[in-house]
């Protein structure tokens, strides 16, 4: 993606905060990178001040670097070694790989989810969800990242057993230029569900690439 730091019509807000989100970083890890101090990453995201022309050329290598693909074992490895609840899946919903985390969750061993529709065992919210990733071009890559919550029907060999979640999905290319789809999330109990969607409005919250 090229971005011109000397157009006027680049936002910069959005930049930098969908960057920092994508990335999964906290403001003051963004502001070590460009050498400024968190108070300001918080300004520049709120549009209150404009970022320096030094920082907007390192904004503009770091948003390139972001779409350099990575090599796919490094990234699906770490997925599968993680104790979280995370899991791949491409653009029909076939699980490329999940981790240990959601495999305890699932119920299942990970020969039996891998390989499998995540609608084979999942439904609820999430499934919901998953169309609107869809729908909305998570997989053109459209998306910086999307949130959401609620209800995520199991169906484990004990039976049907329904939790609530937070979850965000974020899309990762592989070396086969085909984008796939990250979700990263946790189980919330009902105090937690009821704050969030509060806060954000919606069971389900996108935001688009710039």
């Amino acid at each position: 993606m090229n971005l011109s730091v000397s157009s006027n019509k680049v936002n910069w807000p959005s930049v930098i905060r969908n960057f920092r989100m994508s990335k999964r970083l906290k403001q003051a890890a963004l502001a070590a990178d460009l050498g400024v101090t968190q108070a300001m990453i918080s300004r520049w995201e709120n549009g209150d001040s404009e970022p320096p022309e030094r920082v907007k050329r390192r904004m503009a290598e770091l948003v390139q670097d972001a779409f350099v693909v990575a090599p796919a074992p490094t990234w699906v490895d770490l997925v599968t070694l993680n104790p979280s609840i995370e899991f791949v899946t491409d653009s029909m919903g076939m699980i490329k790989a999940v981790s240990r985390g959601a495999l305890e969750l699932f119920g299942l061993a990970r020969h039996e989810a891998e390989g499998r529709n995540v609608k084979d065992f999942l439904g609820g919210d999430f499934t919901k969800a998953l169309v609107r990733l869809r729908e909305e071009g998570m997989f053109q890559n459209n998306l910086a990242y999307g949130q959401s919550l609620g209800s995520m029907e199991v169906n484990v060999s004990s039976g049907l057993k329904t939790v609530l979640y937070d979850c965000i999905h974020w899309p990762r290319i592989s070396e086969a230029r085909t984008v796939y789809c990250v979700h990263s999330g946790a189980v919330i109990d009902d105090g937690k569900y009821a704050s969030r969607l509060e806060e954000r409005g919606d069971k389900v919250v996108l935001r688009r690439t710039f």
